[in-house]
């Protein structure tokens, strides 16, 4: 109590925290019920809950900077970018939770919050985890005697053969931002490595970039690997044709790619999960991360405490992650969504151990920065790809233009 009560480093505008002041809290719809939830559980939490728009925070926050008012005291972001751009000078507003929130608390999170990690401080608490894994079919796979991948090696050699057995059907995506996550971010490819406070190293010439064109172009070429998105049309036609036999992706494909009617539309028994392939001289097979939710507590806040007690607790309670739509990033948590996905029906095989065991592989090399690759790959890497080009015609562009993102956000690039 007496820590909460403190002032934090970094400035606040409210040195007390006041445990009878109304809490403002800003969530998604997917959250709501979660929070909806808590406020339902905890009736003395005096607690107003509103929805609002995620591309426009920043510049509402920047508002309510000059202004002196209106910031909420709590926000859920399924932008992991946020907790570079809301720790920054520029906004000045996340809290640092190492003293809100118990340590053997956030023990529990393993390596899930290190993206939280801003400058040596907790700025944030993660809600999911993205990791990637490696969906497949695994009736088709065992019918055409086909042996899953543990390198990317035995990936590309798979996909050759696909290609020459099995024309028409694929192993993987190209045509989407995803090629980033689940391929590049993979590798370690340096496009938002952070090497101190205000810095980042980008090369898209690094070997771990290139060894991806390397890998990609030539699948993409011979029709293994489809130049169209995850959740393109013409990539549900081809699930449901029976020609998705391979899909590197995040943990929650299976459940939003595979599973609804309006996507691919799988029938029972088919999907399983196996481990990310490992890069060629790297001693683990790391993932990337698509996606990943934050919750953040504004140092405003008159009431810090009780902001962060609702961030633990959306982060951590079983009665909601349980039955969250996503893998939870806190540990016990996890078990008990994982315990309610062993029976589903849907997949061939219980997905939860292999989705357990990559939540603690995805690549620590890339962080949060305040600039956003999105658009960036999509103009770039997705453009010559969907155009019948090469990854790597759009690697040069490519650096381009994160450079000059990195640099108008106040970076300096090495």
């Amino acid at each position: 109590m007496v820590l909460s009560a403190c002032t934090p480093s970094g400035g606040s505008a409210t040195p007390q925290s006041d445990p009878d002041r109304p809490l403002l809290v800003w969530s998604d719809s997917t959250r709501q019920p979660g929070f909806e939830q808590f406020k339902k559980a905890h009736p003395n939490v005096k607690m107003k809950i509103e929805t609002y728009d995620t591309s426009a925070l920043l510049t509402k926050i920047q508002l309510f900077n000059r202004t002196g008012k209106g910031h909420p005291d709590v926000i859920f972001s399924p932008l992991p970018t946020h907790a570079a751009s809301l720790s920054s000078k520029l906004f000045d507003f996340a809290e640092p939770l190492d003293h809100l929130v118990p340590a053997s608390v956030q023990q529990g999170f393993g390596s899930a919050n290190d993206t939280c990690k801003i400058d040596g401080k907790l700025v944030c608490l993660k809600n999911d985890l993205a990791q990637s894994v490696l969906w497949y079919n695994k009736p088709l796979m065992d019918r055409w005697g086909y042996e899953i991948p543990t390198t990317w090696q035995e990936y590309a050699d798979l996909g050759r053969r696909v290609a020459k057995d099995h024309p028409g059907t694929i192993i993987g995506s190209a045509g989407g931002q995803f090629v980033y996550y689940d391929f590049l971010y993979s590798s370690g490819c340096p496009l938002q490595t952070v090497t101190g406070p205000g810095a980042v190293h980008i090369n898209t010439k690094d070997p771990k970039c290139t060894r991806v064109t390397k890998l990609l172009d030539p699948l993409i070429k011979s029709g293994a690997v489809s130049r169209h998105g995850p959740f393109d049309p013409e990539m549900i036609k081809l699930s449901k044709k029976g020609k998705v036999l391979m899909m590197p992706g995040a943990s929650w494909y299976g459940d939003f790619l595979f599973k609804p009617a309006a996507s691919f539309a799988t029938p029972n028994g088919k999907i399983a999960a196996a481990p990310y392939p490992k890069w060629q001289g790297e001693s683990k097979n790391y993932s990337g991360a698509t996606g990943g939710g934050i919750y953040v507590v504004s140092k405003r806040s008159a009431n810090k405490k009780g902001a962060a007690a609702v961030a633990q607790w959306m982060a951590t309670a079983n009665k909601y992650q349980a039955n969250a739509p996503t893998y939870p990033a806190y540990g016990p948590a996890a078990k008990a969504w994982g315990a309610k996905h062993a029976s589903d029906t849907f997949y061939a095989t219980d997905p939860f151990p292999v989705l357990q065991k990559q939540a603690n592989l995805i690549n620590p090399a890339e962080k949060p920065t305040v600039y956003e690759v999105d658009a960036a790959i999509t103009s770039t890497l997705v453009a010559k790809v969907r155009a019948g080009g090469k990854l790597a015609d759009g690697m040069a562009d490519l650096q381009t233009q994160l450079i000059q993102l990195a640099q108008s956000t106040g970076y300096t690039v090495n």
